[in-house]
């Protein structure tokens, strides 16, 4: 089968003229959670029928939990919510429980593609005894709710409520907060306390539950909630708590990446390794308190302690938030195979200290066959918006490899492009000389894919790689291919995107989420793309100004179909040998497509009319 390799000189000078003015990068928000759309559901056992005060839960589940994703099955009857520890900015604790548009398999709950706002996610507590309590008992129900975050703001009518559960079986609203596209965005957690004071509360079966309003077609508008407390001989001024806390996941032990292969890593640590990670740490008291940090390093392969660090006593200034930058530490250990997996364990331990469940925080650090700039988690979602666009991630290998394959983490937003074409392709270089390695043509977008969300798409042809090189696409079509964007790390100093005007740094802060497998041969398969191996077509002139012609081989009976990017169809012919009239066309590029009428195989390809 012969491929057209066509000067992108040729194709910008021609599609660039109607088009450049208007395009350019944007982020958008997520239609989908891939975190929660791949995720396999776990049961719960849960072996208390109604629960007695106090009520206490600040989401900071272990990610060692297969459950940490959803509310404690213990403590509450829905799912809805997704319990995460990216998408707040500095929350009381590590972990929140965030409300937006998505259901908890992390699909939109309206997917009629009508943009409209509507009931979204509901956080319903068990029953909890209060028959023994009564209104002099000083009950309060607080807890802390952040608009925004990493996420969407909530716009006005985007509501997030609470309502309490009566004696008759009633719900009671007695709080709820209206988003707001004037206000600026509130970058901290605000705590509200409710008194519980009205009789018909007061019963064996009383609930309360959390709901929210929102854009129903994706991932808007988000709230996050943390640290739910229910419990008597509370005031309206209790809202301290005695509690030093992590707030994230411990960073990346490394250099360059949030994650790269073990074959890469393990000869090369002293180029690889960070100077130190992060561990952020709150102390919610109102005083300063002394408070012990130490950090722990598993491999999980070879079953293997790494490190072990000294302890460290700081003074933990009252109401604060501080930054531990843990010192790195040389991995020495030899996990059987090409792979390793370390698990980091930061701890901050104080006393007093109402809550110890949010002392430690987990990293999984994988060594496996992939690099990866992101961590991961996809906040929002990356695209530019011209035919022939193109985006590119910067990499690079400390010893010889080969790529194998390119990951990509297509975020679906408001129209499904999987029918559009795109190229994947490898360069040795991008600024000030542009070298393309590899390109491998008329591909799909896919949504969901077996390997962590990300559609992999095996080369054809393997490349060997020695030192830098970049991965990315090029699109076919004006659509806007989203790409998802983590925006709790940012490497984008190594993006790059074309519009036609040259190659530029992408000016969005994040990583792109497209990612290059390295190493031995994959043991699974790619997305397929549509091109049949027993078809070869031949078109020349290209570009031509006039006639195009044909020569089709493997095919007895064959179908020819000129479209323009846009998918419209623009004139048709059949026969093997044509010569086919283009005169009439618009300058631009076109698409060129031969169908079996037998099998339905088919083959595209390009052409540029003059």
């Amino acid at each position: 089968m012969q491929k057209f390799k066509i000067l992108f000189s040729l194709f910008a000078f021609f599609m660039m003229m109607s088009s450049q003015l208007s395009a350019q990068e944007i982020i958008s928000e997520l239609k989908y959670n891939s975190a929660l759309i791949y995720d396999t559901h776990h049961s719960q056992f849960r072996s208390i029928d109604t629960l007695q005060l106090p009520f206490v839960d600040d989401f900071s589940y272990s990610l060692l939990d297969p459950n940490h994703k959803y509310p404690d099955q213990n403590l509450w009857l829905d799912k809805d919510c997704f319990v995460n520890t990216t998408y707040p900015i500095l929350p009381p604790s590590i972990g929140v429980a965030t409300f937006e548009g998505l259901n908890e398999y992390g699909a939109p709950y309206d997917t009629s593609g009508v943009v409209q706002q509507g009931g979204a996610d509901t956080l319903t507590s068990h029953a909890i005894h209060l028959e023994t309590h009564a209104p002099g008992d000083s009950v309060y129900l607080s807890f802390f709710y952040e608009k925004k975050g990493l996420g969407d703001f909530p716009n006005s009518g985007d509501k997030l409520f609470l309502e309490l559960k009566k004696n008759d079986g009633t719900w009671n609203e007695v709080w709820f907060m209206d988003g707001d596209a004037s206000a600026p965005s509130d970058i901290k957690f605000f705590q509200v306390m409710i008194p519980i004071v009205d009789v018909a509360y007061f019963f064996n079966n009383f609930q309360f539950r959390f709901r929210n309003i929102a854009t129903t077609s994706g991932n808007n508008d988000h709230w996050h909630v943390d640290y739910v407390r229910l419990d008597a001989s509370r005031n309206y001024t209790d809202t301290l708590l005695q509690d030093v806390a992590a707030v994230y996941t411990p960073g990346t032990i490394l250099k360059n990446y949030e994650f790269m292969p073990w074959t890469q890593f393990r000869n090369n640590q002293s180029d690889e390794l960070g100077v130190s990670f992060p561990f952020v740490i709150r102390n919610n008291n109102d005083v300063t308190i002394n408070t012990a940090i130490q950090y722990f390093s598993d491999e999980v392969f070879s079953g293997s302690n790494v490190f072990t660090s000294s302890l460290t006593a700081i003074n933990f200034t009252s109401s604060s938030v501080i930054t531990q930058s843990n010192p790195t530490f040389p991995i020495g250990v030899s996990p059987p195979g090409d792979s390793a997996l370390l698990l980091i364990n930061c701890k901050a331990t104080s006393t007093p200290d109402d809550l110890r469940s949010n002392d430690s925080a987990y990293r999984v650090q994988p060594f496996y066959n992939y690099y990866a700039h992101d961590d991961g988690s996809a906040e929002k979602a990356y695209a530019i918006n011209i035919a022939g666009g193109r985006t590119a991630v910067k990499y690079h290998v400390n010893i010889p490899d080969t790529l194998r394959a390119i990951q990509f983490h297509f975020a679906h937003i408001d129209a499904d492009i999987s029918n559009k074409f795109f190229s994947i392709m490898v360069w040795k270089s991008l600024i000030p000389n542009e070298q393309l390695i590899y390109e491998q043509d008329f591909l799909h977008p896919a949504y969901i894919d077996s390997i962590n969300g990300f559609a992999t798409y095996i080369l054809d042809t393997p490349q060997a790689i020695t030192d830098t090189f970049y991965i990315g696409m090029m699109q076919s079509y004006p659509n806007y291919y989203y790409v998802g964007l983590d925006r709790n790390t940012d490497s984008h100093l190594n993006s790059y995107f074309n519009v036609g005007s040259g190659w530029q740094q992408s000016s969005y802060s994040g990583s792109l989420m497209i990612r290059p497998l390295v190493g031995a041969k994959l043991p699974y398969t790619s997305v397929q793309n549509i091109s049949a191996n027993t078809i070869s077509v031949n078109c020349y002139p290209n570009p031509t100004a006039d006639f195009l012609h044909v020569n089709v081989s493997g095919i007895k009976n064959s179908e020819i179909l000129i479209t323009d990017l846009m998918g419209k169809l623009i004139q048709t012919s059949e026969g093997t040998d044509e010569s086919i009239f283009v005169g009439n066309l618009s300058q631009g590029m076109y698409l060129l497509t031969v169908i079996d009428k037998l099998s339905k195989q088919s083959f595209t390809t390009r052409f540029i009319k003059m």
